[in-house]
């Protein structure tokens, strides 16, 4: 979800039903045509309607917005109110702007309409969602000429589409594509947006593509560089693809097209559920079994945390200590805590600064800076760190207590940071000097995996609520606390999508995440635990903390 990414020309095709506009009415039935899409069981389409005889400027800009609604065989009816010269320039799929606005054309110049349209959040020619706080104002211009029967059509417009919020949720879906980490042990999501009937080749397409800007060098592929896509990929009835795929894969090792086919499946499942294969010239790609990477990365279902002079698992009143770690956890005056995956070792944030501890061995002090962060541990073994008061002070720890600085620039107060469960991403929540931040930055690691610097910070939109805290609630999603006038508010968002309002509750004062909008644990201030309840909301578990830690 980048937040300050530039709209560039992006477009006009599809608006729809924009409520209140005076000049141009957006409201009623689109489809006039319906045509069979082919294919077994297939259900009919709609189209919109044809220009029609005679038609002014405006009523060409109404038909061609009304007609942007319909997608189906590449807005083939929307190109009909395009000059013949234009038609096959005009590229639908450079983008979308989601908004609300009225729509009101006005005359600027000779046979030239313009319109402004309130952005509250667009999808760019590669699928990438961003979403806006403040709503920016995009003008679109739309130029006319006269065709060879007389007729209005339009000889330039931008790229691109534009549809209100409900509309895009009838038309665009949610797809991930998956990258590998540098150990190739998980894969990682990036979510990525598709118009329905495009959904399949613009996957792969984006797949090959590579990661997005702010995910180079913290992800890797295994598809080799120019590798590019023959035609559609072919989906059968038993819904399983294949995908032909220019001859540079052809020269991959069996690890390669091993990986190859594994990012290639994940990222196809929710249009190709029961599998994916590579072709190249039609001829199928040999691919041998190997290891599985892990693409959920599900924590303990059960909270942990620090009450009464124990650490460990949050069950019925009481805390269970875990397995693979021993007495030693309790003897620290612990203020914070990050478990590792396995639950073998702790990271801790004392009064003397941050301490780790595996299994049974006692506590190491690893970093005496003042005033500390809550640390965070990667699949590496290395533990973070960071003063509160210096973002950009981050050192990794590695597993002997030797410290590797992390390059990154930032101004701001830290609240809270976390590494996200395959090590790729940091997840931090800060106070800055223009409000409050939250965002994830890619993990850039040498060839000995020791971090070395942060990629570019990928904002989320969280508004201008003071954030109490943040947490990974899955390999894809995080989850925020905020302060509003006299609640706490709960917010999950899906990197690369949408937020959703989890709901609020009295006085919380921080969140962990688990396997998903189930696994979020809230604090409140009395050391009361909430976990979310369908639609009862955030209910009392009974159990008790002084903190909840993180898992990684």
């Amino acid at each position: 979800m980048r937040r300050r990414a530039a709209v560039g020309a992006v477009v006009l095709a599809a608006a729809l039903g924009l409520a209140g506009c005076a000049n141009i009415p957006m409201s009623g039935d689109v489809s006039k045509l319906t045509v069979p899409q082919g294919g077994a069981g297939a259900e009919p389409i709609t189209l919109p309607d044809h220009p029609v005889k005679g038609a002014s400027q405006q009523d060409i800009l109404e038909g061609f917005i009304k007609a942007g609604r319909g997608p189906q065989l590449n807005y083939s009816v929307a190109r009909e109110f395009l000059t013949d010269g234009f038609r096959n320039k005009w590229n639908p799929n450079a983008g979308t702007l989601i908004s609300s606005s009225p729509i009101q054309p006005a005359d600027i110049g000779d046979n030239v309409l313009q319109i402004a349209v309130s952005v509250s959040a667009e999808v760019d020619a590669t699928g990438q969602y961003t979403s806006y706080v403040d709503a920016p104002s995009k003008p679109l211009q739309f130029h006319f000429q006269k065709d060879a029967k007389g007729q209005w059509r339009i000889s330039s417009a931008p790229d691109g589409t534009v549809l209100t919020p409900n509309r895009f949720a009838s038309f665009f879906h949610s797809y991930d594509l998956y990258f590998f980490d540098p150990t190739f042990q998980y894969l990682v999501p990036d979510r990525r947006w598709f118009a329905d009937g495009t959904q399949a080749s613009r996957i792969v397409k984006g797949l090959l593509a590579g990661p997005p800007e702010w995910l180079k060098g913290a992800v890797v592929t295994a598809f080799p560089s120019g590798t590019t896509l023959t035609g559609a990929p072919a989906i059968d009835s038993n819904r399983r693809a294949t995908v032909d795929l220019t001859s540079e894969v052809s020269a991959e090792s069996a690890a390669g097209r091993r990986r190859m086919t594994q990012q290639l499946t994940q990222s196809l499942s929710t249009v190709a559920p029961a599998g994916a294969s590579i072709t190249v010239g039609g001829f199928p790609l040999t691919v041998s079994d190997g290891p599985e990477p892990d693409h959920l990365e599900t924590v303990l279902p059960d909270p942990i945390g620090f009450q009464k002079g124990q650490f460990g698992t949050l069950v019925g009143g009481s805390v269970r200590p875990l397995p693979g770690i021993g007495t030693a956890i309790d003897k620290l005056a612990m203020l914070g805590a990050a478990v590792g995956h396995d639950g073998d070792q702790v990271a801790a944030l004392t009064p003397g600064g941050v301490s780790i501890v595996r299994g049974g061995s006692a506590a190491v002090v690893l970093d005496s800076r003042p005033g500390l962060a809550v640390p965070s541990l990667d699949p590496e073994d290395f533990v973070w760190s960071v003063p509160t008061a210096k973002p950009g002070a981050i050192i990794a720890y590695d597993a002997e207590g030797k410290p590797h600085p992390v390059a990154f620039s930032f101004d701001g107060q830290v609240i809270s940071m976390a590494v996200s469960r395959d090590g790729t991403r940091l997840l931090m929540a800060a106070r800055t000097s223009s409000g409050p931040k939250l965002f994830v930055a890619g993990i850039i690691r040498d060839k000995d995996l020791v971090p070395t610097s942060l990629g570019p910070p990928n904002y989320l939109a969280t508004g201008g609520n003071p954030i109490l805290g943040a947490s990974w609630a899955s390999s894809g999603s995080v989850v925020a606390l905020t302060r509003d006038s006299d609640a706490t508010v709960v917010d999950s968002y899906d990197l690369g999508g949408q937020k959703q309002r989890l709901g609020s509750l009295n006085d919380g004062v921080a969140v962990v995440g688990g396997n998903g909008p189930s696994g979020i644990r809230v604090l409140d201030s009395a050391g009361s635990v909430f976990s979310l309840s369908g639609s009862l909301g955030w209910q009392d578990t009974g159990l008790n903390a002084s903190f909840l830690a993180s898992q990684q």
